[in-house]
């Protein structure tokens, strides 16, 4: 092997010499073409004996003799596995020289070819028994892996052949050796029997054995000191997971555990990227400036490019491809937004206004059994409309996901954030002068999919777009103020989320009167004096929200491996049943009832 490596080392060389001669190069520049030629090279093993196990990749196991052979990783994904040639030229510029005669490596379809038949020959190789696996998921969360055409080939091939789901087995298959039988060890007794009479893992086996018997309990306070200090702080984000999950909270802002993460490069962040665009176009045309938004929009764009990304000289086609899509969905998300303002008398005084040390704004603090929980954030836009003396104010945050407005989120203390934030600002007033809560909107800064047919017209696809980007939250109601947030003339508000009933009269779920504001108010700040008395005392459950399969704090949580949830040792699903707009407010004033 030695010999081979040698000989791969000095002909990647001599071919480097022979093609580059002369040319002036940087040392990463011939690094990575180094490189390129090195991977074109395999290296081959010769078997020490014939009684043994061999382990290799397909091609050169192909033409071997085996009793048995085990194919692992038989997937969609993997089998054929055809991928484009890392080099220089296209397979349509390899077929135009081969056409002149000049033969280089095989294009893509002689790849296919070529892989069918090491597949081929492959399962031809055992004389006894074959064994094809693959598996049901990958390494990212959520990723779902399916068997390759193989599998279904040799059903058809071979019917009597045996097929054996990996949840028959119950683990069996991991007692076969020390190590992965140590993982079963804490619940298969036979298991840590076999294995504490190994002198290598009696100690193991005994730590595993206390490390069951330990339960999560709670933090002491010296504890809760050394994680958390006296003063918290607490952002939205925070609040969210500690209502989620008090010990996927503990994790992650408490240990500041974080999960292995593959390294890699992401495409620009369009979050960032419609913040920045929105917030300066809807800032110019409140200052009165009457250049066309078109106009604006690209402006904008070009000092996001120029100021935020550096340019684009060094990005890669592929990210000037996304680029380009993201510029067209904020434009029509801009010009939706200008269109609003054109028909409000509402209008932004504050774009990213912010709450804590050395913000526009004193943060949000709450004090109870000895800990200060100190909220910090940013609103994205604080609108006003100055009447009576009083300035009328309502919070819009952008929302680039798909995540709406629920009453049963704000019922189990999540989503609270620009609430919060509208009763501060209400609290502290604004500008010096005093405020009264108009609502809080969330506008759906994202791409709109809409359904239709080839023949739908274009107005009819704009219409329909403009529909699915209508705001949602809670607005006062008083039609005085929602006439000033939108003059929908005789007909029905085209952004808000309203509807006129035919006899005039306006209907939504989200209109909130000034009474239900206040005790919106103090339930709010209610929530957030339960997260800091939670946390005071220690408290470390893992008792995730629960509203069905599909939808709970446990099917992307990142600590699950860590967790190890169990209903039989303590751990609960709190289940959270849909409440709707009605029955939220009922709940809500029986509430204030009692606590009277």
């Amino acid at each position: 092997e030695y010999c081979q490596l040698w000989d791969i080392l000095c002909g990647a060389l001599e071919q480097c010499a022979s093609i580059l001669g002369e040319t002036p190069m940087e040392l990463e520049e011939f690094a990575r073409l180094f490189a390129l030629v090195l991977s074109q090279y395999d290296v081959g093993s010769i078997p020490v004996s014939l009684d043994r196990v061999t382990a290799g990749d397909a091609p050169r196991l192909a033409h071997k003799r085996a009793k048995m052979l085990i194919l692992l990783g038989a997937d969609d994904g993997s089998i054929p596995a055809v991928a484009p040639s890392p080099g220089l030229l296209s397979d349509q510029e390899r077929e135009a020289l081969a056409e002149q005669g000049l033969e280089l490596a095989p294009c893509l379809s002689d790849k296919l070819s070529r892989e069918m038949t090491i597949v081929y020959t492959t399962c031809a190789v055992p004389s006894e028994r074959l064994l094809v696996t693959w598996p049901r998921s990958g390494d990212k969360p959520g990723e779902e892996r399916r068997p390759s055409f193989l599998v279904e080939r040799l059903a058809l091939l071979y019917p009597q052949a045996e097929r054996v789901e990996e949840g028959s087995l119950q683990g069996s298959f991991r007692l076969s050796a020390p190590g992965p039988a140590l993982e079963l060890a804490g619940r298969d007794g036979l298991a840590a029997a076999a294995l504490e009479r190994l002198s290598d893992h009696a100690g193991r086996v005994e730590r595993i054995k206390q490390a069951a018997e330990v339960r999560r309990g709670t933090l002491s306070r010296p504890a809760v000191e050394g994680l958390y200090g006296q003063r918290l702080p607490m952002s939205a984000t925070r609040m969210d997971a500690c209502k989620s999950c008090h010990f996927s909270y503990f994790l992650r802002f408490g240990l500041k555990a974080k999960a292995r993460q593959a390294a890699g490069f992401h495409a620009p962040e369009y979050g960032t990227f419609v913040h920045y665009v929105l917030e300066h176009v809807l800032g110019a045309v409140s200052q009165g400036d009457e250049r066309d938004v078109k106009e604006l929009t690209d402006e904008a764009v070009t000092n996001y490019v120029n100021e935020e990304l550096g340019g684009m000289a060094g990005e890669t086609p592929r990210f000037r491809y996304l680029f380009e899509r993201l510029k067209r969905t904020v434009a029509f998300v801009v010009e939706n937004a200008v269109e609003e303002l054109q028909v409000s008398q509402f209008r932004p005084i504050a774009f990213e206004l912010g709450f804590g040390p050395g913000k526009n704004l004193p943060p949000v603090e709450v004090k109870k059994d000895g800990l200060t929980v100190s909220v910090t954030g940013y609103v994205d836009r604080a609108d006003g409309w100055e009447h009576n003396g009083k300035l009328y104010l309502r919070v819009v945050d952008y929302k680039t996901g798909k995540k709406s407005f629920d009453f049963t989120d704000i019922q189990n203390g999540l989503s609270l954030q620009m609430l919060l934030y509208l009763f501060a600002l209400e609290r502290q007033g604004l500008m010096g002068k005093e405020v009264e809560s108009a609502g809080v909107l969330y506008v759906h800064a994202r791409d709109v999919l809409i359904a239709g047919g080839r023949g739908i017209s274009e107005e009819k696809c704009r219409a329909a777009a403009r529909e699915a980007l209508r705001r949602e939250g809670l607005v006062l109601d008083d039609e005085e103020v929602l006439r000033a947030m939108e003059d929908w003339g005789q007909g029905s508000p085209k952004f808000l989320p309203l509807k006129v009933d035919k006899s005039g009269a306006l209907k939504s779920d989200y209109l909130v009167k000034t009474e239900q504001m206040g005790k919106l108010s103090r339930k709010v700040m209610e929530t957030l004096e339960d997260i800091t008395a939670e946390l005071a005392a220690g408290n470390i459950d893992a008792d995730p929200y629960w509203r069905s399969a599909e939808v709970n704090a446990c099917r992307w949580c990142e600590y699950a491996e860590a967790c190890h949830f169990e209903e039989c040792f303590g751990d609960k699903k709190v289940w959270q049943k849909p409440v709707k707009a009605k029955e939220f407010w009922e709940k809500l004033e029986g509430t204030e009832s009692c606590g009277s």
